[in-house]
C-alpha cells in the first residue's frame, strides 16, 4: 500500500509535517506588548516568560519521549503530543487568567517535548545513505517552514486581539491528519522489544555531542541576544531593518536545509569542521560590520553554517549511538541545544567579564574565536565524525 512505504511522498510528507510545530514556541512573541495590557498585575517579566515557559517541559518530556515510546507506542506518543501541543496552544484564546494561561504554556511545551527527538530519530528508523541525508536536511527545512509560517500569522492576528495570536496553534491539526492517515504504527526496536526492556543505555559520544550542541548553540544565540545592542553601539543608521535581516535570515536557513542532501554529498566527512569554519567567518563579519547590509550579509552567513551543522550533528548522533538508543541520543543532544540557548547569556557574559569588555562587539567577536577553534578540532577528528553513506 503506498501510504505504508516511507519512500511515497504521502509519507514523507506526512513524517515531516510533524516538525512544522517544533519551533512554535516563540512564535506568540509578537503579543507580548498587548499581553502586558491585559496582564497589568503581573510585572512585565511574568509576562515575557509566558514566551520561554514552553522550554521548560520541553526539556523534560524530550528524556522522558523514550520511556513513553515503550509504553504507549512510537505513533501513539506523536499524535499524543500534536494533540495536547494542539490544544494547550489554543487556551489562551479562551480565558484571560494569566495562571491558565502559564499552564496551558507548560502543556505547550509538554506536548511538543513528547515528540520532539522522534521528529529526527524516526528519520533515522526510516531512511539510510543519500535520502536519509535529504530527509534530515527537509525536516530542519520543516522547522523553519512552520516558524516562519506560525510568526507571521500571529503578527497579523495579533493586531486584532493577543488572544487571537494563539489561533496558529490550530495548526497542529494538519500534522495529525497526515500523520494518522498516512503513517502506519510503528514497531521500533525501542518500543515492544522485551529482550532489551531495560538496557538502553548512552555511550560516551552521546555525552560529547551533547557538550558541543551546549556550547554550540550557547555561541550561536549570542547573535540574537546581542544583536539589537551591537546595532545600537554601532549607530547604524537604518537600525530598524535588523528585525527584517533576522526575519529573512530564516529564509536562508529553509534553503540551505532543503539544499542539505545534496550539499553534503561533497562536502562529506568535513561537513562539520566547514559549518564551524563559516560560523567563525560569520561572527568575525559581524563584530567587524559597519553598515546594516554587512551585518545583514554576515547574519545570512551564520544562518547557512547553523543549517548545515544541525542535520549533520544530529545523523551522526543517531549512527554511533548505541542499537536501540538512537531517540534517546537524540534526546540528551536537544537538552543540550536547549540548556545552551538558556546560559547563553551567562556563558556570554562570564567571557565578557573575564576579559573586561562588556561591548556586544567584543562578545560577537568572541564568538568568531570559539566557532574557529571548533572547526580545528572537528577537522582533526572529521574521519571519526563521519556519516554512513550506506
Amino acid at each position: 500500500m503506498e501510504k505504508t512505504s516511507p519512500r511515497s511522498a504521502s509519507f514523507k510528507l506526512a513524517l515531516l509535517s510533524i516538525s512544522l510545530m517544533l519551533q512554535s514556541g516563540g512564535t506568540i512573541a509578537i503579543a507580548v506588548s498587548k499581553m502586558k495590557e491585559t496582564f497589568v498585575d503581573h510585572s512585565a517579566t511574568a509576562v515575557e516568560s509566558l514566551v520561554t515557559a514552553p522550554n521548560i517541559t520541553i526539556m523534560i518530556f524530550v528524556l522522558l519521549s523514550t520511556f513513553l515510546v515503550r509504553s504507549l507506542g512510537t505513533k501513539t506518543v506523536v499524535l499524543l503530543g500534536l494533540t495536547i501541543a494542539g490544544i494547550s496552544g489554543m487556551v489562551p484564546m479562551i480565558t484571560e487568567n494569566y495562571t491558565i494561561v502559564y499552564l496551558s504554556r507548560l502543556a505547550l511545551g509538554a506536548g511538543l517535548g513528547m515528540y520532539n527527538s522522534l521528529a529526527v530519530s524516526l528519520i533515522d528508523y526510516f531512511y539510510e545513505g543519500e535520502l536519509r541525508n535529504k530527509m534530515l536536511g527537509y525536516q530542519t527545512a520543516f522547522q523553519s517552514l512552520g516558524q516562519m509560517i506560525m510568526t507571521f500569522l500571529a503578527s497579523q492576528l495579533a493586531v486584532i486581539s493577543w488572544q487571537y495570536a494563539y489561533i496558529v496553534y490550530g495548526l497542529a491539526l494538519v500534522p495529525v491528519v497526515l500523520f494518522l492517515f498516512f503513517i502506519p504504527t510503528i514497531h521500533t526496536k525501542t518500543e515492544g522489544d522485551e529482550k532489551d526492556k531495560g538496557t538502553i543505555k548512552i555511550n560516551s559520544f552521546t555525552i560529547l555531542s551533547a557538550l558541543g550542541f551546549f556550547f554550540t548553540f550557547a555561541f550561536i544565540m549570542n547573535l540574537y541576544t546581542k544583536a539589537t545592542t551591537f546595532v545600537l553601539e554601532a549607530n547604524f543608521s537604518n537600525a530598524e531593518f535588523l528585525g527584517t535581516a533576522l526575519s529573512l535570515a530564516t529564509i536562508v536557513a529553509f534553503i540551505c536545509n532543503f539544499l542539505y542532501g545534496n550539499i553534503v554529498k561533497y562536502t562529506k566527512h568535513y561537513t562539520m569542521p566547514i559549518s564551524y569554519l563559516i560560523l567563525g567567518i560569520s561572527f568575525f563579519l559581524i563584530s567587524n560590520s559597519s553598515s546594516m547590509f554587512s551585518l545583514t550579509v554576515a547574519i545570512f552567513l551564520a544562518s547557512a553554517g547553523a543549517a548545515l551543522y544541525t542535520p549533520y550533528s544530529f545523523g551522526i548522533l543517531m549512527q554511533k549511538a548505541p542499537r536501540n538508543a538512537a531517540n534517546l541520543a537524540v534526546s540528551i543532544g536537544m537538552v543540550g541545544v536547549n540548556l545552551g540557548v538558556f546560559f547563553s547569556p551567562y556563558i556570554m557574559s562570564a567571557i565578557s567579564n573575564f576579559f573586561t569588555n562588556q561591548s556586544a562587539a567584543f562578545s560577537m567577536l568572541s564568538s568568531g574565536y570559539a566557532f574557529t577553534g571548533f572547526a580545528l578540532i572537528t577537522f582533526f577528528f572529521s574521519k571519526q565524525l563521519r556519516v554512513s553513506e550506506n
